[in-house]
């Protein structure tokens, strides 16, 4: 007989993401919210919200969420209540400055981390722009203060007061902000809601209207005061020098300079529609971010996509007939009412839905690598040479990792003959002794990163080409483990006096097993290393053969 292997079915293992994939995030679905709302610390699966909005992350990936009466903390599985008033919300929503659960707040409606990790609150029925102090540790409270609006006024409601002033600090007035962006300088855009505008608050907190005027509400393009805006809700930063609006009152998204406040729209117009950009309608855009130069704007009931290259919009997520509940893949998912909706930083969209009272993710597909790559030759002789090549999906690689090893994790006889496995795309190898190898890529960009296994290089002595597996033999388990017990079948054949025979990569029988009848045979494998290796079975002219691995 000679040294030949079969070609090895290659199993991969990897990490790959879905896109489009819905999936429950953070709460439990609250038919009550009046009733069930939980105070204490809990965990993602175990918490009640009421009505969760903002979403931001501060620079050590710390979560944090807006509810209508308090600031949540996200730390790996563990929900914390940081800021605000605990329980009944109808007496619990107030506004009030200080540390932990002596804080108060009225609706508050998104957030941004600025540098040092303070969260910067839109707290939109107190009028105002709050600033809670940085996460040190869990023991460690953190204070919230008024940054710009109106401080907390007397009597019974102790609210914040509404109104429209260019001023600093807490001498500005808004009326009901709803969404915050912070450029690369610190300086701060808000949708003033109720004012129909777009204000600028610098880190010094001077407040100033960038686009749009009080008081004279439309829809209007327009540099600085001569745009018109109807109720502006979302605002994202799409570069460096432009911000991206859901003009709610308009059903339409709009982008302005942040410099001069010139306000020109990408689409929009009531109704539920897909298409061009001067064709497509919303429902009502409200949260709203740009991830590799999409904007994703959160509608109603889904979550559409704006590729203004392309000149498209399309739904992402969700139905826009059909309201609901329910985790799944693009259109198949079900929202009821979204509101916030902010991206990670990597692959993940996260929004909140009002009606469920939850936090959602959606995975965005071509963003974090997809990892797997192709091998020129899968059986081989020694010193014959192969090449691997990566051909991952999602955005390219800013960093790439090769591993080739044997099936027991040696490295010593594989000889890397061309390109760097700590960066090439490309990489071409060779072995210096038989066996089957695998191969591992590891792949990172700046949206995440995945790793692909594969066990399918297989090197004899001979070419391998020469022998053919037969479809009439079936061996399982495959691969099998140590002095496991191997189960041979043989298709519509019974055997006589059969011999059943296993070879290792050199050509030498380890095993043999003579006068076996019936179509099935269970054999007792010896104790061997592991490797690849050929099971012959022979029966009166009959030859067939197949690859067995052993772990």
């Amino acid at each position: 007989m000679k040294n030949t292997f079969l070609t090895f079915a290659a199993l991969a293992i990897s990490a790959a993401s879905f896109g489009q994939t819905v999936t429950s995030f953070a709460g439990k679905d609250n038919v009550d919210p009046t009733n069930n709302y939980t105070n204490s610390n809990s965990t993602l699966s175990e918490t009640y919200f009421y009505k969760p909005e903002g979403i931001c992350w501060d620079g050590n990936g710390n979560m944090y969420v807006t509810e209508s009466n308090k600031i949540r903390l996200i730390i790996g599985d563990n929900i914390y209540n940081r800021s605000g008033r605990l329980g009944d919300i109808s007496f619990s929503q107030n506004y009030s400055n200080g540390a932990s659960t002596a804080a108060g707040y009225y609706a508050p409606a998104s957030a941004v981390c600025d540098a040092s990790g303070n969260v910067m609150i839109v707290d939109a029925e107190n009028h105002a722009v709050r600033k809670l102090t940085a996460f040190v540790n869990i023991g460690n409270q953190q204070t919230a203060s008024t940054f710009a609006g109106a401080l907390p006024q007397g009597g019974a409601a102790g609210y914040g007061t509404p109104g429209y002033k260019d001023a600093t600090g807490t001498n500005a007035l808004l009326n009901s902000p709803k969404g915050i962006a912070m450029d690369a300088n610190g300086n701060m855009y808000v949708t003033d809601f109720l004012n129909d505008c777009i204000r600028k608050i610098t880190p010094a907190g001077v407040v100033t209207t960038l686009a749009g005027q009080s008081g004279s509400t439309g829809s209007a393009d327009g540099s600085g005061a001569n745009a018109r805006f109807n109720s502006p809700y979302g605002i994202t930063m799409f570069d460096a020098t432009t911000l991206i609006v859901t003009d709610y009152g308009n059903s339409a998204v709009r982008k302005v300079n942040i410099s001069t406040g010139n306000t020109t729209t990408i689409c929009g117009g009531l109704g539920y529609k897909d298409g061009t950009l001067a064709n497509a309608r919303f429902k009502s855009p409200r949260g709203v971010a740009v991830v590799d130069g999409l904007i994703y704007v959160a509608d109603g009931t889904t979550i559409r996509v704006i590729d203004q290259a392309n000149g498209t919009v399309s739904t992402f997520a969700g139905s826009g007939t059909a309201a609901g509940n329910s985790d799944g893949v693009g259109s198949a998912a079900r929202f009821t009412q979204l509101y916030g909706l902010a991206y990670d930083g990597k692959n993940g969209l996260y929004v909140t839905d009002h009606g469920s009272h939850q936090i959602k993710k959606v995975t965005i597909d071509n963003l974090a690598p997809d990892a797997d790559f192709s091998v020129s030759k899968t059986d081989i002789e020694i010193n014959q040479e192969t090449t691997l090549t990566d051909i991952s999906g999602g955005k390219p690689a800013t960093k790439r990792k090769w591993t080739v090893t044997a099936l027991d994790g040696t490295t010593s006889n594989v000889v890397i003959v061309q390109g760097d496995v700590n960066a090439d795309k490309a990489i071409t190898v060779k072995f210096s002794a038989t066996g089957v190898y695998k191969v591992t890529l590891e792949v990172t960009n700046e949206y995440g990163s995945d790793v692909v296994t594969k066990s399918n290089i297989n090197v004899s002595t001979v070419g391998i080409a020469e022998v053919l597996a037969s479809e009439n033999v079936t061996i399982y388990p495959n691969p099998v483990l140590d002095n496991q017990n191997l189960t041979v079948r043989v298709e519509n054949r019974d055997m006589v006096n059969a011999q059943i025979a296993l070879f290792d990569c050199q050509g030498k029988v380890v095993y043999q097993t003579d006068d076996i009848s019936g179509s099935e045979a269970q054999i007792s494998l010896p104790k061997l290393s592991a490797g690849m290796y050929v099971l012959l079975v022979s029966d009166n002219g009959f030859v067939a053969s197949k690859r067995l691995v052993i772990e």
